[in-house]
């Protein structure tokens, strides 16, 4: 009796096994999703090959931004992006102006990427509702991974505000993160992550 309760539960859990590479992305971005692309867009601009921007320290510069998705709330993307790019650009001598007409140079940063993707696996028996029986089993994990990566890519086009003359494209600055969660023996969680704190 005992041998065919063992058989029927190795046979639930290996039926139960499964890995699924896309999980639906929230409404919003979650803290975990934000503080990845944040900082995937700080790691772009600090970056070992980042190259200095070929100006000269002292010169005005405005900026404006395109390639952002509606989904990603389009009115802070933009602003944290060019909050993110006019503070390194500070760093490097540079002074931002808010009127263009006052500016000797536009920038406009060209994204081509910012968001995050997610994948999860699962060795175990998933979450059973039962139409029959109103008892629900949860999930019962022998091993449950769940990752989320941040990603980001751009360039900064440089053209004169007089002429609107371009001047010159920095090479694409790319960023990455982070936050892996596991689960091992239904209980013992963990995770890994090269986020800065608070995680």
């Amino acid at each position: 009796m005992i041998d065919i309760l063992q058989v029927l539960l190795l046979v639930g859990i290996l039926t139960g096994c499964g890995a699924m590479n896309a999980i639906p992305p929230p409404a919003s971005p979650t803290a975990v999703q934000q503080f990845l692309m944040a900082q995937a867009v700080e790691r772009s601009l600090h970056g070992e090959n980042t190259m200095p921007i070929p100006l000269t320290s002292g010169d005005t510069v405005s900026l404006d931004i395109s390639g952002l998705s509606v989904e990603q709330g389009l009115a802070v993307a933009q602003e944290f992006f060019k909050g993110a790019v006019g503070g390194w650009l500070g760093e490097g001598g540079l002074k931002i102006v808010i009127d263009p007409a006052k500016a000797k140079y536009r920038i406009h940063i060209l994204v081509q990427a910012f968001g995050t993707e997610q994948r999860s696996s699962l060795f175990g028996l998933p979450p059973i509702q039962s139409s029959l029986v109103p008892i629900a089993l949860p999930e019962i994990a022998i091993y449950a991974s769940q990752k989320v990566s941040g990603y980001t890519r751009f360039r900064l086009d440089i053209y004169e505000s007089a002429t609107g003359q371009f001047t010159r494209s920095t090479p694409w600055f790319q960023g990455s993160t982070y936050f892996n969660e596991y689960t091992v023996l239904f209980f013992f969680d963990f995770e890994f992550t090269d986020l800065i704190a608070p995680f």
